[in-house]
């Protein structure tokens, strides 16, 4: 039988997951697919990465990340530029271009989630999830190894 926690984990993971794929859905309008848009915002968090950092970061294979970089490159949205330190290492970092399909992106995606929670909350629930969002915070901070 299982804990309390083991069923509030599970409800977490099953609404977590389908509010992710409504967030996914308001992106139709964009020419770029949700690893493309993943990269570009971890090059916006971190400013320059090396592909292998960006492999690991999205869990994905040094070829698909290639794959990803190419794309974004072609389409003037990163661009590639090699360490001062050591030549052979190339950085990658996100355009003006690239920032802009980003914070786009995001804006659409933000209103489409604020239009809904002013839609179907009060005030008093819209407090409640505010309340909550330093605790869902801490745990996608965590480090994720398993116990």
């Amino acid at each position: 039988m299982p804990t309390q926690t083991q069923e509030i984990a599970a409800k977490l993971r099953s609404t977590v997951t389908r509010l992710t794929r409504q967030l996914r859905k308001q992106n139709v309008s964009s020419e770029f697919s949700n690893a493309e848009l993943l990269t570009m915002s971890l090059l916006e968090q971190h400013g320059k990465l090396l592909s292998t950092e960006l492999a690991e970061m999205e869990r994905v294979s040094k070829q698909a990340i290639s794959q990803i970089i190419n794309r974004l490159f072609e389409a003037n949205c990163v661009a590639r530029f090699p360490s001062d330190e050591d030549k052979r290492k190339v950085y990658i970092c996100l355009t003006k271009l690239g920032e802009k399909h980003i914070v786009a992106t995001r804006k659409i995606k933000e209103e489409w989630l604020s239009q809904t929670m002013e839609k179907i909350f009060t005030a008093e629930e819209i407090n409640l999830i505010q309340a909550f969002l330093p605790l869902l915070s801490r745990l996608v901070e965590h480090n994720g190894l398993r116990v």
